[in-house]
């Protein structure tokens, strides 16, 4: 009984271990960084936050996450990386790399005076839980926030090779591509807005109809009809599933436009 008691401590203060430790991969390398080698290579800041988790202002002990990826030689790329944030419970949210340019986002381990992993416990449905080890925040307006991840209990963060990681939907654009920077666009919002739903060459969601084979959207729907559909679907068909989206510009449509008939150039065979 003793033995297997000991089994079980030695478990778990294993597993409390790890989960203390944040995994960074990048161009192949991987790095198990514990909290005391992170606070020697970069400055603790102190950080107020308008927290949406919490529904109040809190303060933490924090990294500042553009400086832990210079760091640590973290290039990225918007044009064909990602940078994806992994929960102990394997929650993944990719962090737009737009939001790295725009606003501050932190890596908190702690709330302000309290000892490191230390948070007050966040209410989840009938349960509550702690943010630690790791929990991402940002130092943005309330509008903001409601377009980031804020992921708790993270133990990983990784840089995404988007060709890769998307390999039947992305754009294949070289330097002679015509409106390349345009399709790029295109395919980012694609990711951020419809690939919940909807698949080219059948990698994507499933609720909506797949866009690329063996006919591409822009082969059957006119410019002027697949921009009025994107922008209001119930405006075409009535009790629609696909929601309206109204904070698209007419170039963001455009930019859609663009690498839909790009995709169409790079469809599958019948599968």
């Amino acid at each position: 009984m003793r033995q297997l008691i000991m089994i079980i401590v030695c478990g778990f203060l294993s597993w409390q271990s790890a989960a203390q430790t944040l995994e960074l991969r990048f161009d192949g390398q991987v790095m198990q960084l514990s909290l005391a080698e992170l606070k020697q290579a970069l400055p603790v800041k102190l950080v107020q936050i308008d927290d949406p988790v919490y529904h109040k202002t809190k303060r933490y002990q924090a990294f500042e996450l553009t400086a832990l990826l210079n760091t640590y030689g973290v290039v990225l790329d918007a044009t064909k990386h990602e940078l994806v944030t992994t929960a102990l419970d394997g929650y993944a949210p990719p962090v737009p790399l737009s939001a790295l340019a725009s606003a501050k986002g932190y890596l908190a381990f702690a709330e302000e005076g309290k000892a490191d992993f230390q948070f007050e416990s966040v209410t989840l449905g009938k349960s509550t839980t702690s943010p630690a080890p790791f929990y991402l925040v940002w130092q943005v307006d309330a509008k903001q926030a409601a377009q980031l991840p804020w992921p708790f209990q993270l133990v990983k963060i990784e840089k995404v090779d988007l060709a890769q990681q998307y390999a039947a939907m992305f754009p294949k654009t070289t330097s002679t591509t015509r409106n390349a920077a345009a399709v790029q666009r295109g395919f980012q919002l694609f990711r951020q807005q419809c690939v919940r739903c909807h698949s080219i060459n059948l990698q994507g969601g499933v609720v909506g109809p797949e866009l690329n084979a063996p006919k591409n959207v822009t082969e059957y729907w006119t410019d002027e009809h697949l921009r009025g559909l994107i922008r209001d679907a119930s405006s075409y068909r009535y009790r629609s599933k696909m929601p309206a989206f109204p904070e698209l510009s007419p170039q963001d449509i455009e930019d859609l436009l663009q690498y839909l008939r790009q995709m169409a150039t790079q469809k599958i065979s019948k599968p």
